[in-house]
C-alpha cells in the first residue's frame, strides 16, 4: 500500500520546494522554481496524453 503514495508524495515535495524557491530569491532560485514546478505539470500532461481516447 505504501508504494501507491510514492509518486504523489514526490510530486508534493517538488511542488513545496518550487514554491519555497519562488519566495526565497532571484537568479538560481528562479531556475530551481521553474524546474521543480514544471515536473508535476509534465507528469500530469503525460498521464492525460496516455489516457486520451484514440
Amino acid at each position: 500500500m505504501t508504494g501507491v503514495w510514492r509518486i504523489p508524495a514526490a510530486l508534493a515535495v517538488l511542488s513545496v520546494i518550487g514554491l519555497a524557491a519562488a519566495i526565497l530569491g532571484d537568479g538560481v532560485w528562479d531556475w530551481l522554481c521553474w524546474a521543480t514546478l514544471s515536473v508535476p505539470l509534465v507528469v500530469c500532461a503525460a498521464k492525460l496524453w496516455r489516457q486520451w481516447p484514440a
